[in-house]
Parts: structure tokens; C-alpha cells; sequence
């Protein structure tokens, strides 16, 4: 209700300040957000995405509060470091990407053994990034590790 009562008095100058852009944009997302959360859950994509956007709401209370400089300092530099955030996403991304295609190559008819089973395993490219994913988060990398070793 705030966002489209200032949207209207304000017109175009509304999106002149910064507090404003922030709430129209968190406005937005949580009202998408709601919307497609029941047919997100139907494709079997979890609605996590929307739950952390609307998290962002938070954000919208340190406005309010005149003593939070460190806090909105905080914010502010975490949000200045989010475009070089992406581009170290995006190599590690192109790194997971060429290690599966390895794995694809060199894994891909390793026996089922513990740590291999249908999930898994090195025979589909998305199977492969899950893996990879699994290693790097050093989530069950010995159960993969074991049935690896033994191929050859």
C-alpha cells in the first residue's frame, strides 16, 4: 500500500531515491513470489529463491533506523560487492563445467558401489555438476572417491 501511494504522488521522482527503488523492488518480488510459490512447488523447483528475496524486507527496516550506520555501511559494501561476487560465481561455474565434461569422459561406467547409485554419477552432464557440487562442498567426497579409485 506505502510503495503505490508514494508511487502515485510522487510520479517519476519516486524512483529517484535509493530507499524507494529498494521497496518497490522488494514489493515486487514478494508479491511474484507469492503468486508463483504454488506453481513453483507443482515443477518440483524449490521456492527457496523467493523466501531468500523476501528476507530482503528486513532491509527495509534499517531505514527506519537513524543509529544502524554501521549496519546500513555493511549492507552498502556488501551490495557494492556483488557484481565481482557474480563474476567469481561465473568462473567457478565454467571450472565445474569443464571438470564435469572431464568426469563425463573419464568416470562415466564406474561400477555402483557405495557412493556411486543413480544420483550419483558421472554419466549425465547433471549428474556430473551434482557430483562435482557434492565434492565441493566436501559433503560424502570419500563415498565417491572409494568406487573411483577402484575402476582401471
Amino acid at each position: 500500500g506505502e510503495c503505490v501511494l508514494k508511487l502515485i504522488s510522487l510520479r517519476h521522482y519516486y524512483f529517484t531515491i535509493g530507499w524507494n527503488i529498494f521497496d518497490f523492488v522488494v514489493v515486487i518480488l514478494s508479491i511474484v513470489g507469492m503468486f508463483l510459490a504454488e506453481m513453483i512447488e507443482k515443477y518440483f523447483v524449490s521456492p527457496t529463491l523467493f523466501r531468500v528475496i523476501r528476507l530482503a524486507r528486513i532491509g527495509r527496516i534499517l531505514r527506519l533506523i537513524k543509529g544502524a550506520k554501521g549496519i546500513r555501511t555493511l549492507l552498502f559494501a556488501l551490495m557494492m560487492s556483488l557484481p565481482a561476487l557474480f563474476n567469481i560465481g561465473l568462473l567457478l561455474f565454467l571450472v565445474m563445467f569443464i571438470y564435469a565434461i572431464f568426469g563425463m569422459s573419464n568416470f562415466a561406467y564406474v561400477k555402483r558401489e557405495v557412493g556411486i547409485d543413480d544420483m550419483f554419477n558421472f554419466q549425465t552432464f547433471a549428474n556430473s555438476m551434482l557430483c562435482l557440487f557434492q565434492i565441493t562442498t566436501s559433503a560424502g567426497w570419500d563415498g565417491l572417491l572409494n568406487p573411483i579409485l577402484n575402476t582401471g
